[in-house]
C-alpha cells in the first residue's frame, strides 16, 4: 500500500545549496532612523567560522560605509528568506508591469500576480518565501485569492469569485479543485519571474512540483451522552441516550415579536414541540427531555430601543413571578436589523438572561428552517444550562483555557486594552468565563494580564486536573504573549504535579494542502508536520470520511497548531494526545449539530469578541452567567 502524502501549496527551489552577498553594519540602535529597508539580525562574524556571530544592521544592496559580506543560505535562515522576498520583488518589478501585480501585503513578504480584474476586485495568486524544516528546504509558499475592491460592498458574486461560492451560488464542494487549478494558472507569470539570478550569479528556480509531505491520521471524534452511552454521532447519541445532563427546574418560554410575524412564531412553537408536519426535529421534550410549562406572548410594535426596552421589562416580570423557574426570551428578528440583534443581547445580558434569538427569515424558509430546528432547540437547551454532550478525550484530567481579546480601537491605535479567557476541560464542557485584563493604558493592561492569568489557573490547581492547557490565537501581540507566558513560568514552578502547555492555534493561516482524493479533500483529522521547531503542525478538522467520500459543501483548509511552550519535553505521543483533544473540542461546540468545526476554545472566544466589539460598553456581568449565553 502506498503512503498516503499531501501536496503542501510549497514550491521548493531546485537549488538549496546558493549563496547571496549582503551589505553589513555593527547593529547600532540610531541608524534604524537614517536609513530605510535595514534588517536587524546576526551572522557569523567570519564566513569561513560560523561559530562566532555578531548583531549587524543589513542591507540587500550597498551602502557606503557598510561591509560587503557572502552569506550562504543556511547562515540565518530568516535573512535568506527576507533576500528572496527582496530578488523576487525585484524581478517582478523589472519584468511585469504595474497593473500585473501588488507588491507587498503589510508585514507579510508577499507579491500578488494579478490573473483577472473584476469592478468587485482581482484575482490573484500570492507567492511568499517559506523554509519547510521538515524537508530542510527553501521555496515559496503560493495560494489564490480574490482582492476585495473596498469601495465595492460584500456580496454573493465575491463570495463565488473567492471561490466559496460555485457558479450557481452554492456552497463550492469542488473548492479544493477550483483552488488547486487558480494556481496552476501562475504559469502566466512563472517563466517571466523565475529563474532568478542571486547577486552572485546563482540561478534560483523553482520545481515543476509541489512538495509531499507524509500525512498521518488522528483518531475520529467520539461523544458521551445520558447513561454513559457513546456515539461517533452527535445527533444519533441524543435520539438514542438522551442528553448528558437534564434540566430539572421548571422551564417558561417568552416570544419577542412583532405582530406581523405572528404566524411564522407560532410554526416554530410546532417545531419546538415536535408536531410541525416536515420539520425533522422530534420536539424539546422527546429528544432533550425538556417539557415547557408556559408560552409567553410580547408583541412589539417595531425595534425601537424604547420598544425592546420594555420587552426586557416584561421578562424581567415574568421572571419575579416565577422565581423559581428559568424564563428563556426568545426574539425573532430581521436578520437585516443588526443593532437590534445586539441590543437585545445586551440588554438582557446586563440582567443575567440568556437570549434565543431566531430571524424571521430563517422561519420563512421552510427547507431551510426544518432542518434547522434542531439546531435551535440545543441552543436553547444550552442556554438554560443543559449539558448535551461531552467528547471523549484524549487526556481526561486537562482543563483548557481559550484567550480571546476586544481590544478598541480608534484612528488605527489601541485606546483600550481587553483580554478574556473561555475555560472549558478537554470533554468540552463549558464552565466560565474570566475577564483578563482591561485597561487604556498598555502596562496595566500587561500586568493585570499575567496576574489574573495566574489567578484564574490557581482556581484549577490542586484539585483533579493535571494539565494546563492554553489554546491562544496566533494574531495575539508578542508582549501580551510575554506576559502570559511569565504567569505560567511562575505558576510551573510551584505546580510540580501539573503539566502546562501553550498552543498557538490560527484558523485562518498561509498553508494550505491537497490530498490524492478525486476532490483532492484530504481526509478528517489528518495531519502533516511543517515545523520542527517549535513542533508545529496542520490538521485538517474537516475532510473526507473514511467510509464515504461524497462532499456535500465547501470543505475549509487546515488548521495550524503550533507547540509555543512546554513545561516539560513532550514525547511525540504527547504532542499527538494534544492534537488530538483539539481535534476533539471541535466537536464540542452547542451551537448546532455538525456545526462549525473549530475548537470551542477558539470558537468561543471569536464569538464572545464579536458581541463585545458591537455593545455599547463592557459587560461586567460576564464572567457571572454560568451558560454559554453566546452561541
Amino acid at each position: 500500500m502506498l503512503e498516503e502524502k499531501i501536496k503542501l501549496n510549497f514550491y521548493p527551489l531546485v537549488t538549496q545549496q546558493f549563496e547571496f552577498k549582503v551589505w553589513r553594519k555593527p547593529y547600532n540602535i540610531e541608524l534604524k532612523s537614517t536609513i530605510q529597508n535595514l534588517h536587524r539580525n546576526t551572522l557569523p562574524i567570519d564566513y569561513h567560522s560560523t561559530e562566532k556571530r555578531s548583531e549587524y544592521w543589513i542591507s540587500f544592496e550597498p551602502i557606503e560605509g557598510f561591509e560587503e559580506f557572502t552569506c550562504k543560505q543556511d547562515f540565518n535562515n530568516p535573512l535568506t528568506l527576507g533576500y528572496l522576498h527582496y530578488a523576487t520583488a525585484k524581478k517582478t518589478s523589472d519584468t511585469l508591469s504595474n497593473n500585473e501585480y501588488v507588491p507587498e501585503d503589510g508585514f507579510r513578504k508577499r507579491v500578488f500576480f494579478i490573473l483577472r480584474e473584476h469592478v468587485s476586485g482581482k484575482e490573484s495568486i500570492w507567492i511568499e518565501p517559506f523554509f519547510l524544516s521538515p524537508a530542510h528546504k527553501f521555496g515559496f509558499l503560493m495560494d489564490f485569492k480574490f482582492i476585495k475592491n473596498p469601495a465595492v460592498p460584500f456580496s454573493r458574486d465575491i463570495q463565488r469569485l473567492s471561490l466559496s461560492l460555485d457558479n450557481a451560488f452554492r456552497s463550492n464542494r469542488n473548492f479544493y479543485i477550483d483552488r488547486f487549478q487558480k494556481i496552476l494558472e501562475f504559469s502566466k507569470f512563472r517563466e517571466r519571474i523565475f529563474p532568478m539570478l542571486s547577486n552572485t550569479g546563482i540561478e534560483l528556480n523553482i520545481s515543476n512540483n509541489l512538495e509531499e509531505l507524509p500525512v498521518q491520521s488522528l483518531n475520529s471524534k467520539k461523544y458521551t451522552f445520558g447513561n454513559e452511552g457513546t456515539d461517533s454521532s452527535q445527533f444519533k447519541g441524543i435520539s438514542s441516550f438522551g442528553p448528558l445532563e437534564h434540566i430539572s427546574s421548571q422551564v417558561l418560554f417568552a416570544y419577542i415579536y412583532k405582530n406581523s410575524d405572528k404566524d411564522y412564531v407560532n410554526d416554530l412553537k410546532s417545531a419546538l414541540r415536535g408536531d410541525s408536519y416536515g420539520v425533522a426535529f422530534k420536539g424539546l421534550q422527546k429528544v432533550f427531555g425538556l417539557k415547557v410549562e408556559a408560552e409567553y406572548d410580547i408583541i412589539i410594535s417595531d425595534v425601537l430601543k424604547v420598544n425592546l426596552e420594555h420587552a426586557v421589562s416584561e421578562i424581567i416580570r415574568i421572571k419575579s413571578e416565577n422565581k423559581d423557574a428559568l424564563v428563556l426570551p426568545i426574539f425573532i428578528e430581521d436578520e437585516n436589523d443588526e443593532n437590534a440583534y445586539y441590543t437585545m443581547k445586551y440588554l438582557f445580558l446586563k440582567q443575567r438572561i440568556p437570549l434565543q434569538v431566531v430571524t424571521v427569515q430563517l422561519l420563512k424558509k421552510r427547507e431551510q428552517f426544518k432542518w434547522a430546528a434542531s439546531n435551535i432547540a440545543l441552543q436553547i437547551f444550552a442556554k438554560l444550562g443543559g449539558k448535551p454532550w461531552k467528547v471523549v478525550p484524549a487526556y481526561s484530567k486537562s482543563i483548557i483555557f481559550g484567550i480571546g481579546q476586544s481590544h478598541q480601537e480608534e484612528d488605527d491605535k489601541i485606546v483600550k486594552y481587553f483580554a478574556y479567557s473561555v475555560c472549558t476541560d478537554s470533554s468540552g464542557i463549558y464552565k466560565k468565563i474570566n475577564v483578563l485584563g482591561r485597561s487604556t493604558d498598555k502596562q496595566t493592561y500587561l500586568e493585570q494580564l499575567k496576574n489574573n492569568m495566574i489567578l484564574t489557573i490557581k482556581e484549577h490547581m490542586g484539585g483533579e486536573y493535571t494539565q494546563c492547557v492554553l489554546h491562544i490565537p496566533f494574531k495575539i501581540k508578542m508582549e501580551e504573549l510575554a506576559s502570559i507566558s511569565e504567569a505560567i513560568n511562575s505558576l510551573s514552578g510551584i505546580a510540580n504535579s501539573m503539566n502546562f502547555i501553550v498552543l498557538r492555534i490560527n484558523v485562518h493561516n498561509k498553508f494550505f494542502g491537497y490530498a490524492n482524493t478525486n476532490s483532492l479533500i484530504p481526509y478528517e483529522g489528518s495531519y502533516i508536520l511543517i515545523n520542527n521547531k517549535p513542533k508545529s503542525y496542520l490538521v485538517w478538522f474537516e475532510g473526507l470520511q473514511r467510509l464515504g467520500e461524497s462532499v456535500y459543501k465547501r470543505m475549509p483548509g487546515p488548521v495550524h497548531i503550533e507547540f509555543y511552550w512546554n513545561s516539560k519535553i513532550l514525547s511525540n505521543e504527547e504532542r499527538l494526545n494534544y492534537l488530538q483533544d483539539v481535534l476533539n473540542l471541535s466537536g464540542a461546540n452547542w451551537r448546532g449539530f455538525n456545526a462549525t468545526s473549530l475548537p470551542v476554545s477558539i470558537y468561543y472566544c471569536e464569538l464572545i469578541t464579536e458581541f463585545l466589539k458591537k455593545f455599547p460598553q463592557e459587560i461586567d456581568v460576564m464572567e457571572q452567567l454560568m451558560v454559554p449565553w453566546f452561541i
